[in-house]
């Protein structure tokens, strides 16, 4: 078992919310299931060991690094999967997005009124200037072929930008973006209204996704490959929604506190909250994995307070 998921035990157990399902194993090594096991508890809530002023965007990228932007503090953040931190990149006037792959490492997008860049970062500090616009850009995303997207937060047009720092747009949509994402297939984009489109990286496929509130400002995808969006409902509150075939039909996701800027997913699913108003980044944890005690493959746990406290039926891993 990890350190951090002995960490994560620990905390539960001590906050009295921890209830084991009982589970029975298989005697044959050679013959059983990994099927998930079902944790009686709420999610683990820590605030990480950074000290941030004011927050903007978060995410978790592949090794379980958290990257953080700090636009007050001109300065993006790293905390390593074993919560040591560092400083991949300061001096970063207008931060706003940060994104990171295997294929191009880390990025970020700075703003200013009327113009904006996107900077490479590398491990020692250093940075270089990928690409500036002559425009106001409006969020960044990153896909696994190396090619980042933004949006012109005036006009609506989807620009794609290539690993040699080439732009061309592939689509004009009818009303501006509010945030924007990627992944295999192209970028999803946020509009005004609250509408949600997918457009391929050739520009010829524009597709609507659905709708959350038009309050919606920011946009992820999920594990599971779904669309999630952070919104304020109704009530004022902040949460995050999956999209509907109207705003009223919306998917209810997961509630977050008052002031929160941003969201990320780790590789399980767990998600990471940034929030300028309290000035701080928050883990939310409620999946994770422990060691199978006969091949030592991960088998996922999952923490929910809805599970029954107890299960009489027999499971083996």
């Amino acid at each position: 078992m990890t350190r951090r998921v002995c960490q994560i035990l620990l905390t539960a157990l001590m906050a009295g919310s921890l209830f084991l399902i009982p589970v029975s194993y298989a005697d044959d090594a050679d013959n059983h299931r990994h099927n998930a096991i079902i944790v009686r508890s709420r999610p683990v809530i820590e605030r990480l060991p950074v000290q941030v002023i004011h927050p903007v965007d978060v995410i978790v990228n592949e090794l379980g690094e958290t990257l953080i932007a700090d636009d007050v503090g001109q300065v993006l953040f790293r905390i390593d999967a074993d919560g040591e931190t560092g400083i991949p990149g300061e001096k970063l006037p207008g931060i706003s997005r940060v994104v990171d792959s295997g294929t191009l490492g880390i990025h970020v997008l700075t703003v200013e009124q009327r113009s904006g860049r996107i900077l490479r970062l590398t491990d020692n500090g250093f940075q270089s200037e990928v690409i500036e616009f002559a425009f106001l850009p409006t969020g960044l995303g990153v896909n696994s072929a190396g090619h980042l997207w933004t949006t012109n937060s005036a006009t609506g047009e989807v620009v794609l930008i290539n690993e040699n720092g080439e732009a061309k747009t592939v689509a004009r949509l009818s009303e501006v973006a509010k945030d924007i994402t990627a992944d295999g297939m192209g970028a999803v984009v946020l509009l005004k209204s609250g509408k949600i489109v997918a457009v391929g990286a050739g520009g010829d496929t524009t597709r609507p996704i659905g709708y959350v509130p038009q309050t919606a400002t920011r946009l992820r995808i999920g594990v599971d490959g779904s669309v999630v969006a952070l919104a304020i409902d109704g009530d004022g509150r902040s949460v995050l929604v999956r999209p509907g075939s109207n705003a009223s039909t919306v998917e209810r996701f997961a509630g977050t506190p008052s002031g929160t800027s941003a969201f990320a997913f780790d590789r399980l699913g767990n998600l990471t909250l940034a929030n300028p108003e309290l000035r701080a980044v928050t883990r939310v944890t409620s999946h994770f994995t422990i060691p199978c005690p006969h091949c030592g493959q991960p088998v996922p746990m999952v923490f929910s307070p809805d599970a029954p406290a107890e299960q009489r039926s027999r499971r083996s891993f």
